[in-house]
């Protein structure tokens, strides 16, 4: 691929790039995020559950995929991406007709939602990340944040459209229009767009491997997969510093909205404030994932996510004008945005291609956790204190000190 420019690898991989956008958009990382919240109300009026029942599917769904992420990584390095995403995005489909024919059983409705993420596990990051990151090289950080801006479009799509169909149907209409959505727009689009990028010669990755432990000592040069991972320090380093944002990034997003009620926000002007953070993350992967392909990409990746930190200074203080909550959105979205982004590019900057699906997944285990874990002990501090303040405190200092070991990565060929 050194042959093609930059922008000609666009030329060359537009289409399994699209493609990728598509399969996110649809993808089992995707959908919970967004429409666990709009089946909330309804299932509770439906079978009396409680809201925080309703919600714990998410965490239900998050560990499920959590478990099988080491599973799909080494798949997706031995058969390639395409074949686990098409898999994945048709199983998805058919996982929302499984949680849609649930009953009043609250265990079966997590079973369900268990059933389904494993049902979709092809189409995770695991397998979209590698997909498109052996496509692109010189562009490869911008490449990535394109491909992660599906979720944006989920954000903006899935809950109205989901909405609609409560209102006018029932839940299950929600379920079953999801599963169609994703069987008439998804499939087809994978099915014809996406493609495993060519292999390449293996000397091209050789020295990623070598050289993932920094200063410090190599892995022995036959290592690869699993073992390439837990023999490198680079892999330690971004373990920490990723699970660490994470716990602060999470958690604020759950949070933001409550704590803009606290202050003295309506329902109707918390909502639409908190949804600019869904706007600042789109831009957030843009402009990140264009800049890692330009600047040195640990820096570059602290400095973004650190910005979390002053969501935490600014949402600590007792009062909020709109414009200060516009910038604690802004800075939220930054760092939610470019930790995805710089988590991908990372490690295949890290590790290279050969191993990226193994390597990865064992990456996005630690997040997948701290992701399902961070909003409930935010909820459980503010029920045993009334305030957010001492998460915000916590998540603060992790925003600043997590990423800076990132520091401590090596600088590779072509940093600035």
């Amino acid at each position: 691929m050194d042959a093609i420019s930059p922008w000609g690898e666009f030329r060359r991989g537009w289409k399994p790039l699209a493609a990728a956008v598509i399969a996110k958009a649809f993808s089992v990382g995707t959908i919970p995020i967004y429409v666990v919240g709009v089946f909330t109300v309804p299932l509770g009026e439906a079978f009396g559950w409680s809201r925080a029942e309703v919600a714990f599917s998410f965490t239900v769904a998050t560990f499920t995929s959590a478990s099988l992420s080491a599973l799909v990584g080494w798949l997706c390095d031995r058969f390639g991406a395409r074949a686990l995403v098409i898999v994945g995005t048709v199983g998805y489909s058919l996982g929302m007709v499984v949680i849609g024919l649930s009953t009043g059983w609250l265990y079966g409705y997590y079973a369900a939602w268990s059933v389904a993420t494993m049902l979709g596990m092809g189409a995770s990051a695991i397998a979209l990340s590698r997909l498109v990151a052996g496509w692109f090289e010189r562009k490869r950080g911008l490449a990535l944040g394109v491909m992660l801006m599906g979720s944006g479009l989920t954000a903006f799509a899935a809950p109205p459209f989901v909405a609609t169909l409560i209102e006018n149907f029932n839940w299950r209409a929600g379920c079953f229009g999801l599963s169609a959505a994703i069987l008439l727009i998804g499939v087809p689009v994978v099915v014809a767009g996406l493609r495993d990028a060519p292999a390449k010669p293996a000397s091209a990755d050789a020295s990623a491997p070598a050289a993932a432990s920094g200063s410090g000592a190599a892995p022995a040069k036959s290592a690869r997969g699993f073992r390439l991972a837990f023999e490198s320090r680079a892999f330690w380093l971004m373990s920490i510093a990723f699970c660490a944002a994470t716990f602060g990034i999470a958690g604020l997003i759950s949070s933001f909205n409550p704590i803009l009620r606290d202050v003295g926000y309506g329902a109707e002007q918390a909502g639409a404030l908190t949804g600019l953070i869904g706007l600042f993350v789109m831009a957030g992967r843009l402009g990140v994932g264009y800049l890692l392909d330009k600047l040195w990409a640990p820096g570059l990746a602290f400095v973004a996510m650190a910005c979390g930190a002053i969501t935490c200074g600014l949402l600590i203080l007792p009062a909020l004008p709109v414009w200060l909550v516009v910038v604690a959105a802004f800075c939220l979205g930054l760092a939610a945005g470019a930790e995805w982004d710089a988590l991908s590019y990372l490690a295949a900057r890290e590790f290279g291609l050969e191993s990226y699906g193994r390597v990865y997944s064992l990456l996005v285990v630690g997040v997948a956790v701290i992701t399902a874990i961070s909003p409930p002990i935010f909820g459980y501090a503010f029920d045993q204190t009334g305030s957010y303040r001492s998460l915000l405190l916590l998540s603060g200092s992790l925003l600043m000190l997590g990423p800076a070991l990132l520091l401590l990565l090596r600088r590779g060929k072509g940093d600035s």
